[in-house]
C-alpha cells in the first residue's frame, strides 16, 4: 500500500510545486502545481487515516456573465467532462447559474503506481484546462 509521504515525494521528484495544506478536516491534503508559472492547482486528498482511496480534485471558477448569455456553454462543458471520464459538481449545487465547477477523480491506494497517480492528476488538470478553454471561447 502506498504511503502518503510517497505521494508527496513522487511529485517533488518531478520538480512540481507541492504544498501541504493544513486547513480543512482532511487527514492528508496536498496541492500540486506546475514547476513554473501559475497553472492549475490540483489537490490530492485522503479524508482520514482509514481511507482506501485518494480524491484528486480541482475547482474552476465560471464566468457567470458568459453562462447567463450562453446557457449551452455549461451543457457543452459538462458533456466534455463526461467524455473525459471525470466526476464534476456544480457549486453551489442548487444555483440557477453556478459560480464554479469542481472536477474530481478517485484513485484507490491498493496497488497504486507513480504512473497511475500522475495520469489521474494530469486528467483532472487537463479537464480544468478544457473547461477554461470553453469559457474563453473560439
Amino acid at each position: 500500500m502506498v504511503a502518503d509521504s510517497q505521494i508527496y515525494d513522487w511529485f517533488t521528484e518531478l520538480g512540481m510545486k507541492v504544498e501541504k495544506i493544513a486547513s480543512g478536516n482532511f487527514y492528508f491534503h496536498i496541492t500540486i502545481a506546475p514547476p513554473i508559472g501559475e497553472g492549475v492547482k490540483v489537490s490530492i486528498i485522503r479524508t482520514n487515516p482509514n481511507s482506501t482511496y485518494y480524491i484528486v480534485t480541482t475547482v474552476v471558477d465560471l464566468d457567470l456573465n458568459k453562462i447567463k448569455k450562453e446557457p449551452s456553454l455549461l451543457r457543452n462543458i459538462k458533456r466534455e467532462l463526461m467524455r473525459m471520464n471525470v466526476e464534476f459538481f456544480l457549486l453551489p449545487p442548487d444555483a440557477e447559474v453556478p459560480k464554479s465547477i469542481q472536477i474530481a477523480k478517485i484513485v484507490f491506494i491498493d496497488g497504486l503506481t507513480k504512473n497511475e497517480m500522475l495520469n489521474v492528476v494530469e486528467l483532472v488538470k487537463n479537464s480544468a484546462y478544457l473547461t477554461l478553454s470553453w469559457l474563453e471561447g473560439p
